[in-house]
């Protein structure tokens, strides 16, 4: 009887674990951020999301929030500034009394060294798995000095016309020669597809023991050979 029940309790979870890593590799993760930047007001949203679940930051005047997402309608609001302010003075000082000397540069560049080809594998599955849907900007500008104005225009104007054949791409500048203006919208929409692939090469790398012991000598949380 304990046989049966603990291989049924083996057989769910290697289900699980089966049915997760097949979402992983079959469902992408989307970010879309838009932008908008106007005289009166700023305002910005990331959005994150992966199936059924995402987060989306909110940022405008006055107006910071992270919210959690379930089929895409917000299950638990934050307001960041509390989050940032939730954190007693006693711990912060503590943590500030705690922190290690900062470390040498050639220590950072040393570890950026031995942890390059792992970086390298990371980076090459990072951009496989990219895939561009939109990237829009609608911006107003005007300089102090009309000149300088038309120069950018002219070089916007041109990295235009070269980025045309990608259609996904597109950016429209509208110069302003009397006064001085930077309106605008930025639009981003982009999709990471078989995130899987991704993780397997970060896995990959945290398995080993070297990579472990550079990331915490870098961190400051070991020393060379810990």
């Amino acid at each position: 009887m304990a046989a049966t029940l603990l291989f049924s309790i083996l057989v769910v979870v290697a289900v699980i674990i089966l049915a997760l890593l097949l979402a992983l590799y079959l469902v992408p993760v989307t970010v879309e951020t838009v932008a908008d930047c106007r005289r009166e007001s700023t305002r910005a949203t990331a959005t994150v999301a992966w199936g059924i679940v995402g987060a989306r930051v909110r940022i405008a005047d006055g107006v910071q929030v992270l919210d959690i997402l379930l089929v895409g309608r917000p299950v638990v609001t934050r307001d960041l500034r509390e989050i940032a302010a939730a954190e007693p003075e006693e711990e912060k000082k503590k943590k500030e009394e705690e922190r290690k000397p900062a470390q040498p540069v050639r220590e950072y560049l040393d570890a950026a060294g031995d942890l390059w080809p792992h970086l390298q594998r990371i980076l090459a599955a990072f951009v496989r798995s990219l895939c561009l849907e939109t990237l829009r900007g609608d911006f107003t500008l005007g300089l102090k000095s009309p000149a300088d104005t038309g120069v950018v225009y002219g070089y916007c104007t041109a990295v235009r016309y070269a980025l045309w054949p990608a259609e996904a791409i597109d950016f429209v500048m509208t110069p302003v020669f009397d006064r001085e203006v930077f309106e605008g919208t930025l639009t981003l929409k982009m999709r990471i597809r078989r995130p899987l692939l991704i993780l397997i090469p970060v896995v990959r790398a945290l398995l080993q023991k070297q990579v472990r012991q550079r990331l915490r000598q870098v961190s400051g949380r070991g020393a060379p050979g810990a």
